[in-house]
């Protein structure tokens, strides 16, 4: 085997979400928001916190495509839904809440998911402009869309 075609023992393969995988994530949390009745502003990223769409309807609340982002890069560098930070955030001593907020993307925010593939997260959403609950459930089934 020559030296170019040797696995490396220093690098892995990852995967990451692509243009079309995140429109069609998009197109579910419309899809649930419409249903709802909820204009949303809606944000996916890649594993890299990248932003590869960001689209907000016309009635959304003003802050709420900054909010999607936090939570759409929150979830992807994290793994985990940010409702489930928040959770987490209650167990720990006080003292420490502000430094853990203080890490790079970490969000408390109702409303981001990881995005998975196989197990493996790819990207993350982020939705903003309806109720925590809202924007929790749209978020999840917008996720889950890609298994």
């Amino acid at each position: 085997m020559s030296e170019t075609t040797r696995p490396n023992e220093f690098t892995k393969p990852c995967h990451n979400l692509t243009l079309a995988g995140a429109k069609h994530v998009r197109d579910h949390a419309l899809l649930h928001a419409s249903q709802l009745g909820i204009p949303v502003s809606v944000v996916i990223v890649d594993r890299t916190g990248v932003i590869l769409l960001l689209e907000t309807a016309d009635d959304t609340p003003p802050e709420s495509s900054e909010a999607a982002i936090r939570k759409a890069k929150g979830a992807s560098r994290y793994g985990v839904a940010t409702h489930l930070t928040a959770e987490y955030l209650k167990t720990i001593p006080a003292p420490l809440i502000h430094q853990a907020l203080s890490l790079p993307d970490v969000c408390a925010f109702q409303g981001g998911a990881p995005i998975r593939i196989h197990g493996e997260v790819v990207g993350g959403v982020g939705i903003a402009g309806g109720t925590g609950e809202q924007d929790i459930a749209i978020a999840l089934a917008a996720a889950a869309s890609l298994k």
